[in-house]
């Protein structure tokens, strides 16, 4: 059905072998050769709503396939990291975000090893890509940056300095403006209350995203990440009353890492049954 010569037929096929390629595991090395010739073949001429699914098929066949997914390595990641520099209209943005969020999955599956020659370039193309005016490739690149740092761990902490400011920037973005009007006019709207329940903006989405991350990276880079903990602590904990239920969750989650993490950064030794505190 792929190679059906309906696009949209192609599109719901494609959709429909990233969900099964999730959760095949082992089961996918029999079909890997002819799912990475056809995933390769869409990604490069098939149609434009095609293309972000087939290279989000590629990141799930390269999670369930681990090791054997090796041979295919070099080329698929040529491939992403010319997609993750792509500019130009919101479709191009579109698929340069997927391309983002499937190379830390690549990542992921390779290992740190065999990704560690690429991890500058494209952690580069991931900080680009938050200069652009898209919230798409700023949740792209918060997804990057956790995947990446959960990954490399230590390593990680280079990028640091430039990563924390742009999670800090998404926490304290003013979402007034979604509702159409000003929170200055109309004391009664910062009420909870009068909040639509499940509503969520574009901007309440990437804070939920950036929560995400940046739980994971102090997690991975632990004390290096020290000097940004107090401003972003500060802005997890307001996230708590925000509107959305999964913005208020991920904060929670997050706040409950950095208790974690300090945990363990002040007691490195695993607690013995015992043994006096």
């Amino acid at each position: 059905m792929t190679s059906d010569s309906n696009p949209t037929i192609v599109k719901y096929a494609t959709n429909a072998l990233d969900c099964i390629l999730e959760s095949m595991g082992d089961a996918s090395l029999a079909y890997l050769p002819q799912l990475m010739e056809r995933l390769v073949a869409l990604l490069e001429s098939g149609p434009t709503e095609v293309k972000p699914i087939a290279l989000s098929a590629i990141g799930s066949a390269a999670h369930s396939s681990g090791e054997a997914f090796a041979p295919y390595f070099n080329e698929v990641v040529a491939r992403i990291k010319h997609a993750m520099a792509l500019t130009g209209d919101d479709d191009t943005l579109a698929l340069r975000g997927v391309a983002t969020d499937t190379i830390s999955t690549v990542a992921e599956a390779a290992g740190r090893d065999a990704f560690r020659p690429h991890l500058d370039e494209c952690t580069q193309l991931a900080m680009q890509g938050m200069e652009i005016d898209s919230a798409t490739l700023r949740e792209s690149a918060f997804c990057y940056v956790g995947v990446m740092s959960r990954v490399f761990e230590g390593e990680f902490a280079k990028y640091l300095s430039y990563i924390a400011p742009q999670i800090l920037q998404t926490l304290r973005m003013d979402e007034s403006s979604a509702f159409g009007y000003d929170s200055g006019e109309d004391p009664e709207m910062e009420d909870d209350d009068d909040m639509p329940l499940g509503f969520n903006t574009a901007i309440s989405d990437e804070k939920e995203v950036a929560a995400d991350a940046v739980g994971q990276l102090f997690a991975s880079t632990t004390t290096a990440f020290l000097p940004y903990v107090e401003e972003i602590t500060v802005e997890l904990i307001k996230l708590l009353d925000h509107f959305s239920d999964t913005a208020r969750k991920a904060a929670t989650v997050a706040l409950f890492t950095f208790v974690r993490t300090f945990s363990k950064i002040a007691s490195p030794d695993p607690w013995m049954p015992g043994v006096p505190l």
